[in-house]
């Protein structure tokens, strides 16, 4: 099976690379001194009032105080363990621990520990961070990783003074400065004891005291009312356990619906709905919270049946007609591909980008690909500019300047030397949270291509508790099927027409479909986004069946073959396409002198846009062309920049005819097929026809829009023609052509 998408560039620009070396050695340093105490029993835990002191005196510091972080601008640098499984047994299944028996940096598989926390909580990176201690008074302090984000979240509704925790098959880390942690990497490697539990100890065990059921739910309706979420969601469910009659029960379970679809938990949601029913009877409030989780679960055929239920009971509920509304808009979009472009530019414009779409996907399938496991296959023949897949992201992370946070942490393995930076860290957390929550979802996301990583667990046991997500397994699948994304291709485009770089990709995210499009540098789709929508479009005609391919990595136009299989390396195979072929058996003489005559001409044409410097870039030209072998099916996308740059002065002096023959020499070199005639003769009117589409760059569209300014004055005629195959180009750069006007007026 192969790998599957483009790994993110990481969002790591503000990093050097001494930083970065200087930060690897000091985890690797702090990595070896751990190894050599595997499998030691502490002697020297401090005192709990020692490390309760020490924490609560840097509780409100920037700077972690137990573990190894390297602080550069924004970026915070911590080290990450080697990969371990998540424990896969019950509570009642494991043997009890205390702190002072366990052992260095050891698994200690089939045993928990159980821990009263003893202070706040702090946020170091990906982790909450407390001071916690066992029934014999041993402290130490515990890292919960991958908990959900400080703005979903509080970390003081993860930990809080006096919660019991049990912690399955625990790992005592060694910490820098002599200091041990309790690391917890998997999110179902801990529970919350309500206090009265058997493994609770004595001492700790909270006396049952019956609670009023409604008191705690107006609490919880408070702190809705206060948009605290998570608040809400523990207090409605105290509500739920305090309650003593299904009466109680119900406007508790009502709301908690409401807390967990805030909270990004649509399962839940809808559970606590259906929950909320009295004799299998929902209110009109308790419909409205089904369609609203069905409508977040992607579920609109059955949203809009639970929408339709509630019009018809209640006529004047213009809640659900607007949503009905809503929901067919989703509808159409899912069954049609036809999307309000703009509209979805609008949303884009908001601080996390995320769009209110639907997934578009009728002319694609999944299959099995000889030789690389599953592959993403058209349906039907599709034509160049083709909406192929729009596709709603299955997890998001957005991390540009302008999102509300003071951390981007940068996660370093330092047995691996793997850097996990900015978006994926966080994307990590994002996946695991959503999967743990919605455990429906876990399967489609564990189906993903995982790289040779092998694990035991099994989620047989999500009947009787929570699903097991394994986090290392999550930052693998996430780091072989991720996207890096702008905000949008459109901005990110426009920087490029303006001869500036692209915006970084500084967000990502995971699109289930789109993970099961294979790799070839020969690709035939292109991808784009909006916010957190993925775009592919049709590079060329193809038949019903064909497999859709893009290039998992961008090298530079002379990159030799050794350098671009470098580049594949992260997915652990070798690219074998034509082109690669083609690469292979080029030298490293032949490399040279393309980058010699490639350099002599931005020396002459950039400087020198003359008569006399285009006759000499042309000469140039005619030489790169002779050491370029003009393959069938291969583009030499080194020379469309320099014929597009030669065409454009050739335009402006006046020269149409040269102009549009030396543009679509330039399309010819990124293997489009066209034939384009305006100077006429022997009975033959001027042409042009695209016979086969080629390699579609961001700047394909200027070189039509040139064409069209000639083809305007000497073959009106063809101007629509041409205009067209501008906007199928930029539909097929951006991912749409609403906007195309907006950018090249003229093509109206």
């Amino acid at each position: 099976m192969s790998p599957r998408l483009p790994s993110y560039r990481m969002d790591i620009r503000d990093i050097t690379d001494e930083d970065r070396d200087f930060t690897l050695k000091q985890v690797q340093h702090a990595t070896s001194r751990a190894n050599k105490r595997q499998g030691e029993v502490v002697q020297d835990h401090p005192s709990p009032e020692q490390l309760i002191a020490n924490f609560m005196e840097n509780l409100t510091s920037n700077l972690p105080s137990v573990q190894i972080f390297h602080r550069n601008g924004r970026m915070i640098l911590a080290p990450n363990p080697t990969p371990y499984a998540p424990c896969h047994r019950l509570l009642h299944e494991l043997k009890p621990l205390k702190i002072a028996q366990l052992r260095l940096e050891t698994h200690h598989r089939g045993g928990m520990v159980v821990v009263r926390v003893r202070t706040p909580p702090k946020r170091m990176a990906l982790a909450v961070v407390a001071i916690v201690e066992d029934e014999e008074g041993t402290a130490t302090t515990l890292q919960l990783f991958h908990q959900p984000e400080e703005l979903d979240v509080p970390a003081k509704e993860i930990l809080q003074p006096d919660m019991v925790l049990a912690l399955k098959e625990p790992y005592l880390k060694y910490c820098t400065e002599g200091s041990y942690a309790l690391r917890v990497d998997h999110v179902s490697d801990v529970t919350w004891l309500e206090g009265a539990e058997e493994h609770v100890p004595i001492q700790w065990r909270r006396s049952l005291i019956l609670e009023d059921s409604t008191r705690i739910r107006l609490q919880g309706n408070d702190a809705v009312q206060s948009q605290k979420w998570a608040e809400a969601e523990r207090l409605y469910t105290r509500a739920i356990r305090a309650a003593v009659s299904p009466e109680e029960q119900r406007p508790a379970y009502l709301n908690r619906s409401l807390a967990n679809l805030r909270l990004g938990r649509f399962e839940k949601a809808l559970s606590d709905a259906v929950h909320s029913r009295e004799a299998g009877m929902a209110s009109e409030k308790g419909l409205f919270r089904e369609a609203r989780a069905l409508y977040e679960h992607r579920r609109f055929e059955r949203c809009i049946e639970i929408l339709r239920q509630l019009v018809e009971s209640n006529p004047e509920n213009t809640d659900a007609k607007r949503e009905i509304e809503r929901v067919k808009a989703r509808l159409r979009e899912q069954q049609t591909g036809e999307y309000n472009f703009r509209q979805m530019y609008k949303q884009a414009e908001q601080t996390p980008p995320i769009i209110d779409c639907a997934t578009y996907s009728a002319v694609v399938e999944i299959r099995t690909s000889p030789g690389r496991g599953r592959g993403l296959f058209t349906t039907k023949p599709v034509s160049a500019g083709q909406l192929l897949l729009c596709e709603k992201a299955f997890a998001y992370f957005y991390a540009a300047g302008d999102y509300p946070t003071n951390q981007t942490p940068v996660l370093i393995n330092g047995s691996t030397k793997r850097i996990i930076g900015g978006a994926q860290a966080h994307m990590i957390t994002r996946v695991v949270q959503k999967t743990y929550h919605n455990p429906g979802t876990l399967k489609m996301f564990e189906d993903l291509h995982r790289g040779g990583y092998t694990t035991t667990v099994t989620n047989a046991l999500a009947a009787s508790s929570s699903p097991i997500v394994d986090s290392f397994l999550v930052d693998k699948i996430a780091a072989l099927n991720g996207f890096g994304a702008p905000r949008t291709t459109f901005a990110s485009e426009a920087t490029v027409l303006h001869g500036e770089p692209p915006e970084a990709d500084t967000s990502s995210g995971v699109w289930l479909l789109a993970s099961y499009i294979n790799h070839s540098c020969l690709a035939n789709c292109k991808r784009s986004f909006i916010g957190d929508m993925i775009i592919f479009r049709a590079m060329r005609d193809m038949q019903a069946g064909t497999e859709l391919f893009i290039s998992y990595c961008f090298p530079e136009p002379l990159d030799s073959y050794k350098e671009v299989q470098k580049q594949l390396r992260h997915w652990g195979f070798t690219c074998d396409c034509k082109l690669c072929k083609v690469r292979r058996s080029t030298s490293t003489r032949v490399l040279q002198l393309r980058r010699k005559l490639l350099d002599d001409f931005g020396k002459i044409v950039m400087p020198n846009r003359t008569t006399r410097g285009t006759s000499e870039s042309m000469q140039l030209l005619s030489g790169l062309e002779k050491i370029y072998p003009k393959i069938h099916g291969i583009p030499r996308s080194e020379l469309f920049a320099p014929y597009l740059g030669v065409g454009s002065y050739i335009f402006a002096a006046g020269k149409k005819i040269d102009g549009v023959e030396t543009l679509v020499r330039g399309l010819e070199a990124l293997d489009f097929e066209i034939t384009a005639n305006l100077r006429g003769g022997h009975g033959n009117p001027p042409s042009l026809e695209i016979l086969q589409w080629g390699h579609v760059t961001s700047v394909v569209p200027l070189a039509f829009l040139g064409m069209s300014e000639a083809y305007e004055t000497l073959a009106p005629e063809l101007c629509a023609t041409v205009k067209n195959y501008a906007k199928i180009a930029y539909a097929i750069v951006v991912g749409e052509n609403e906007t195309v006007l907006d950018v090249f007026p003229s093509l109206a």
